[in-house]
């Protein structure tokens, strides 16, 4: 039976009938990454400082979350915009090409004693996977539980998870965590890539015209179709705006 495309702009839970993690070996761009460890890290350490990641935004986008300065992350790539700092990383840049599906990259760093609290992401449209580039070596003091299952924390590899359900993640060692992060749609659902870039940019897009009072305090029916609006806006716009950006 073929899984069915999930989004959390929808309010409705995840059903959670698909396996919480999916298997790196089963993709070589992965193996890949993990054959070039040392030169990514190498690569990327002039902008990992903690100066360069910038403080976590995200409090907008789930509940229960609190603007804690210990969870922070840099984007590198989102869609079809590439930052400046991406572009200098040679080898990094050429095995992200090699990834069907990606959609975005950033390097998020958790702190020691930090933990962020159970959530679940915007569909299971996409596999979140998670990279390490500095952890507290296969620790359970600093791991990722997700669907009720934990993995833990290793330099050099992957952490591969449906994002759709409910995960968290803890540091709870004296060494910070620095890790990649890149969504990459998920095979099964690759001829539905745009849509699916559509809905998680018009939630994001969402939590900040809410902001407004006028818009804040109207009527559930005024918000639907404004989100459809807004939807429909960036799933026509951006393959025009990839044309120009690419």
């Amino acid at each position: 039976m073929s899984p069915k495309l999930w989004f959390g702009s929808s309010m409705r839970p995840y059903p959670e009938d698909e396996p919480p993690f999916y298997k790196p070996e089963s993709f070589t761009w992965a193996k890949h990454f993990e054959e070039n460890w040392a030169i990514i890290k190498e690569e990327v350490a002039p902008f990992i400082a903690e100066k360069a990641i910038k403080k976590n935004a995200d409090s907008l986008l789930y509940e229960h979350f609190s603007d804690d300065p210990k969870w922070s992350k840099l984007y590198l790539f989102w869609g079809a915009r590439v930052s400046n700092d991406l572009q200098k990383c040679k080898v990094l840049s050429g095995l992200l090409k090699e990834i069907p599906g990606l959609v975005s990259v950033m390097i998020s760093c958790l702190e020691s004693n930090a933990t962020i609290p159970e959530h679940s992401g915007d569909t299971n449209g996409t596999m979140r996977c998670h990279f390490g580039i500095e952890t507290p070596e296969g620790s359970p003091d600093c791991t990722l539980k997700v669907g009720g299952e934990e993995q833990y924390y290793r330099n050099g590899k992957w952490i591969m998870f449906n994002d759709g359900h409910k995960h968290s993640s803890w540091n709870k060692t004296n060494q910070r965590r620095v890790i990649f992060i890149l969504d990459v749609i998920r095979p099964e659902f690759m001829h539905k890539k745009n849509m699916i870039c559509a809905f998680i940019l018009t939630r994001y897009a969402s939590y900040y015209y809410n902001r407004s009072k006028i818009i804040h305090n109207s009527p559930a029916f005024i918000k639907t179709i404004l989100f459809g609006i807004v939807l429909s806006t960036v799933y026509i716009g951006k393959p025009i705006y990839n044309l120009f950006k690419r």
